[in-house]
């Protein structure tokens, strides 16, 4: 199935719109087979892949992505979604459709236990309900406040809203909400009241369904119940009798999952009643006709705990380790389920986070844009100001020209020689500042230009297979040279200014960039994985921690001739790794000469308290580790 929807959505028809159906489509049977997290990854890969901006189709995902988000408990961004359908709905001409995700948002709110939320939540939505006559929606309402009242304990509410509800259900005509609010009212009542209370109330829905107005599935469940309520008084023997009228309308109905609960309830009250081989066999039924792994579980772990207490070891044994096996698969299965819901939880909280700081860069940007223009505006209106002044004050001043002449010549004077002084005390300070820069621009052009220039250059060796012909030619060789020389000219400059990605964005943006510029295709591969790295680190460490990099890469393109390249950057609490390695040409680190390179990698490290690690052997790649202390 998944490979029909998967070719229909890659091969099928050119239609835009066709096409994002399909992958809609296998997103839906993704959730529906148990495969949460795959459906939520392809969904967020469709969200800018719509071919219209219909609501319809709007709708249609987030109606999808709420219902997945749900089923992995990220219930914050369910709730979002749901309302965001609601609105694509309503925007959509569908009012009924926006009603049921607004009830499906309360429902959400009721899941995550925010009861106050969700009170009031449905509590407007049956207002709203009613108000647009859906009875459906208002039923839907009434059922989710009782249940807030009930998982409250405020029995007598609940059963209040529950038996509303089953007013609602009838008039509309809605068999499954009717089984819904009975149901309801049945556990109240056993509750509120005592289990022969909600006996009476079954056997009296019971005695109203002469020719099943509400449907078999329906007088099952209500038989599956009341022999529940028996046995809960001990009277299994009418447990029993009520389990097997249940049991034969689901067999009817080929419905296996209800057949396997009737059979394991069986088991139960045969064991109870003594006879306990028939019991044992009912388990057995149960784990052959389900497919449900937990109720399989359930099953096996009630077969070998009645042959064990029948003395039946060697049996009970096997059956338990066919349990052990089938209990560990189902909690691996909740514990990926559980993972994955943490993990979409922190990539969405990552893309919310990314999302903010765009939109932060763009409001400085325009803040700034109007910074500049408000003094623009006002440097011309000063401006001008000065110039009216000026003229002004040179029709004043035109009889004492001579005394503003000499005054103009004193004042001359005085700020040459204020100017002469300043000129003095920034050469003294340039001279003193000098002999410090000299040591550090040696590092950091070696490690910034130099790997740029070494980029320069393996792009230049890709383009080789096109310029074949162009190599024997004195001016492409005397240019290849030119190159050379450049690159070792520009080891002697430096500069103190790190990046502008590095100094606006961060380490990870900054990285991004450089393997972006590194990335060749069909001749060098760059791959980046990052994590931890949603806060900034201090500046001093970013830029050592960035030039280390580039020295590294540098080193790989100018001696490994590797064609696949990976930067490696964990943060964890406390500490931060760097790992970059290559499938180049190697080298003996034993007997590595004292190079510029690693020396530079090494000082910087140093530099900042981290320890450098070299992994390389002769013709199978280089490895280098850097691991440094971060302060929280």
């Amino acid at each position: 199935m998944v490979d029909f929807l998967d070719s229909l959505a890659a091969k099928g028809p050119s239609d835009p719109g066709t096409a994002f159906a399909h992958r809609l489509m296998l997103a839906r049977w993704y959730r529906h087979s148990g495969r949460a997290r795959e459906a939520y990854l392809l969904l967020d890969s469709l969200r800018n892949a719509r071919p219209d901006h219909d609501p319809y189709v709007s709708y249609l995902m987030n109606y999808q992505v709420a219902k997945t988000l749900l089923e992995l408990e990220v219930f914050d961004q369910a709730l979002q979604a749901a309302r965001k359908a609601a609105q694509d709905a309503q925007n959509a001409g569908l009012p009924r459709k926006a009603m049921e995700m607004v009830v499906t948002a309360c429902e959400i709110d009721l899941g995550a236990d925010r009861l106050h939320e969700a009170q009031e939540c449905f509590s407007k939505a049956l207002e709203r309900a009613r108000s647009e006559n859906d009875g459906e929606a208002a039923c839907r309402s009434l059922i989710g406040l009782g249940n807030v009242y009930y998982y409250q304990e405020q029995d007598a509410d609940a059963l209040r809203l529950y038996n509303e509800a089953l007013v609602s259900a009838k008039e509309n005509g809605d068999a499954g909400l009717i089984h819904s609010a009975l149901f309801n009212i049945g556990a109240s009542v056993s509750y509120s009241a005592s289990a022969d209370s909600a006996i009476r109330l079954y056997h009296s829905v019971l005695d109203t369904m002469r020719g099943d107005p509400l449907g078999t599935d329906f007088r099952a469940d209500l038989l599956g119940n009341l022999a529940s309520l028996y046995s809960d008084k001990d009277d299994h023997a009418q447990a029993l009798e009520l389990t097997d009228k249940a049991l034969s309308i689901y067999e009817a109905a080929h419905d296996t999952a209800s057949m396997a609960q009737s059979h394991l309830f069986k088991a139960t009250a045969l064991w109870e009643m003594g006879q306990r081989q028939a019991a044992v066999q009912q388990a057995k039924l149960a784990m052959e006709r389900t497919r449900s792994m937990g109720l399989k579980a359930q099953a096996m772990r009630k077969a070998a705990d009645y042959l064990r207490l029948m003395g039946r070891n060697e049996e009970s044994l096997e059956l338990l380790n066919s349990y052990s096996a089938l209990a560990d698969s189902l909690a691996k299965s909740r514990y990926s389920l559980g993972i994955a819901g943490a993990q979409v939880r922190y990539e969405t909280l990552q893309k919310e986070r990314r999302i903010a700081e765009q939109e932060q860069a763009l409001t400085l940007a325009a803040a700034e844009d109007r910074r500049k223009s408000i003094q623009r505006n006002a440097l011309i209106g000063a401006t001008a100001l000065l110039v009216a002044i000026a003229l002004l004050l040179y029709r004043s001043m035109r009889n004492r020209q001579r005394l503003a002449q000499q005054q103009k010549e004193l004042h001359s004077k005085q700020v040459d020689q204020l100017l002469a002084q300043q000129e003095l005390k920034s050469i003294n300070a340039m001279l003193e500042g000098q002999e410090n820069e000299r040591d550090r621009m040696g590092r950091d052009l070696h490690d910034r230009l130099g790997s740029m220039l070494g980029g320069i250059k393996a792009n230049m060796a890709a383009l080789e297979d096109r310029v074949e012909a162009m190599r024997q030619d004195q001016q492409y060789q005397k240019v290849n040279r030119l190159l050379d020389q450049t690159v070792s000219e520009l080891r002697q400059i430096s500069h103190d200014m790190a990046a502008a990605t590095l100094n606006r964005f961060g380490l990870e943006k900054a990285l991004k960039d450089l393997r972006d510029t590194l990335h060749i295709s069909g001749r060098l591969h760059v791959e980046l994985n990052t994590f931890g790295l949603d806060q900034r680190l201090e500046r001093s460490v970013e830029i050592a921690l960035y030039r280390i990099v580039q020295e590294l890469v540098s080193n790989m393109l100018k001696h490994a001739k590797a064609s696949e390249l990976t930067i490696g950057v964990t943060r964890a609490p406390g500490r931060l790794s760097v790992v970059v390695s290559d499938n180049g040409i190697g080298f003996d680190p034993s007997s590595m000469s004292g190079g510029m390179g690693l020396s530079n990698v090494r000082s910087r490290a140093t530099a900042i308290g981290a320890t450098v690690q070299v992994d390389s052997t002769p013709g199978k790649g280089t490895t280098v580790s850097v691991e440094c202390p971060v302060v929280e």
